[in-house]
């Protein structure tokens, strides 16, 4: 089972100034268990530079449409498992030593399989002074899995197009986890015409992965999610196609829906990409530590109208130990962060990369963010330019997540959900070989990303492709990965 962790540090304004504040560990406990079994955990509670009493409260893990997560006080009346869970409802912390609280959790033996979350909202109480300060509130989910026979159950409750703040069209598919286990989700959607023929491909993300940099969402046991995406190329109202692809528990379902969109209560604009125009949108350079590296970015302004440019940086989503792989703290721009670009002109970003001198081998990312508006200062276009560093010697590795086969649309179509498991970006394609009950090899089929963007290190995407409509078992699969040209791996499994 996929795990996936939620850890909140809760802040709140007191009147009073805290010299000395609690801290606590771990942040989070996870156990495999079976009915009828009990388990102690061990929170140890830190103190600061003064005797503290800490109050210890049991809360519920609730979720809203938007996947966010919220604490709610626990009692017997609104939450069925609290006699469970067993703990001290306070402790007096002494300074600078630390304090274990003893959690028992008590398994009934009739307890049904599935996921049970457990908050400890741990508070240090705070004598008032009459000034304005902070506490810090330590939330403790404790995830309890109850094993036995795992059923799985993802569905989608809804896909429509509805007008953005702008009235620009988006695709909402509502996904909903009727598991009694939680469910790490991710979905993509294919757009198609009302032929069937492919428009684009795009990711669905909740609200919560966006504003936290996720690729994947945890939906909590009978909650649902709503999933969104902006296309790009929906341009005009019509009968449209979608092919909704759930990803959860290294399991895929297609889910394909008609869409009709409406002209009334959208804004389709034409398209302004002719704003911004780069003649380049990838740097990629080996380095070394205490090396500088100056570089440009070349654009052109091909509307009929001035453009204003304003240049940002944005880091790579899902990078393994963030802070320590990003290198936008390494660049320095060294041409103005704003600037205006007349019709039918060029203009230019000059940027350098200053690498420390102390520095781990590896690849490091970043990417550059340029914005166009019009001189009313509506936005236009946008364009990002992926940026990496290679210090030393790096590998390339890759792992198969799940595979799927689907008869769509009177085709068949293989998808194969990958992540990059080595230490720098690829940019992904597969190679699939399809052999019937005999090992005789039926055809070979090209599978492709949604886009060519570069998938850094622990980043997931899926591979998908046409192939025919298979009747009959007993089919088998060799699917080889590679990185542009490279091959990196081959993988073999059951097709049906």
């Amino acid at each position: 089972m996929k795990k996936f962790y939620i850890i909140s540090i809760v802040f709140l304004l007191f009147t009073a100034f805290s010299f000395a504040q609690i801290a606590v560990s771990p942040l989070s406990v996870e156990k495999d268990v079976r009915a009828g079994e009990e388990f102690v955990a061990t929170i140890n509670v830190i103190g600061g530079n003064t005797t503290q009493n800490v109050s210890i409260e049991l809360y519920q893990m609730t979720q809203d449409l938007s996947g966010n997560f919220d604490y709610v006080e626990a009692t017997p009346d609104n939450f069925l498992y609290s006699s469970w869970i067993e703990f001290p409802n306070s402790i007096t912390v002494s300074p600078r030593s630390t304090t274990p609280v003893e959690v028992s959790v008590n398994i009934p033996s009739k307890a049904p399989f599935g996921t049970y979350n457990f908050i400890l909202m741990i508070t240090p109480e705070v004598e008032t002074s009459g000034t304005i300060g902070i506490i810090i509130r330590y939330a403790i989910p404790i995830t309890v899995h109850v094993q036995g026979t795992v059923i799985t159950r993802a569905e989608v409750e809804d896909v429509k197009v509805v007008p953005d703040e702008e009235g620009k069209p988006v695709i909402e598919a509502t996904i909903s986890n009727g598991s009694s286990y939680d469910l790490v989700i991710s979905a993509e959607a294919i757009l198609r015409d009302k032929s069937g023929r492919m428009i684009e491909r795009l990711p669905l993300k909740s609200p919560y992965m966006e504003n936290n940099n996720r690729t994947a969402q945890r939906i909590l046991k009978g909650n649902k999610v709503v999933f969104s995406g902006k296309p790009t190329y929906l341009l005009a109202p019509g009968e449209y196609k979608v092919n909704l692809f759930v990803n959860y528990s290294n399991r895929q379902r297609v889910f394909t829906y008609d869409i009709t969109v409406p002209e009334e209560g959208f804004n389709f604009t034409p398209p302004t990409e002719l704003a911004l125009i780069l003649d380049n949108t990838e740097f990629s350079y080996e380095l070394y530590p205490g090396a500088v590296k100056t570089f440009v970015i070349n654009l052109q302004n091909m509307s009929n109208q001035n453009v204003t440019v304003q240049v940002g940086g944005e880091e790579f989503a899902s990078l393994p130990q963030a802070k320590d792989r990003s290198l936008l703290s390494w660049i320095t721009l060294r041409s103005p962060s704003s600037f205006i670009v007349n019709p039918q002109r060029t203009s230019r970003v000059i940027l350098s990369i200053n690498v420390p001198k102390e520095v781990e081998n590896g690849a490091y990312y970043g990417k550059i963010v340029l914005n166009a508006y019009d001189e009313s200062g509506e936005f236009l276009s946008q364009k990002k330019v992926n940026v990496e560093t290679v210090i030393g010697e790096v590998n390339y590795d890759v792992e198969l997540v799940s595979s799927n086969y689907e008869k769509i649309e009177g085709s068949g179509i293989f998808s194969a959900l990958i992540k990059n498991t080595g230490e720098r970006y690829i940019i992904p394609n597969g190679s699939l070989s399809i052999l019937d009950s005999d090992g005789v090899s039926i055809g070979v089929y090209d599978l492709l990303p949604y886009s060519q963007e570069w998938l850094v290190p622990s980043q997931e995407t899926m591979l998908i492709g046409e192939v025919p409509i298979l009747e009959g078992e007993g089919y088998r699969y060799i699917l080889t990965i590679y990185n542009t040209e490279q091959r990196l791996k081959v993988f073999e499994g059951e097709l049906m």
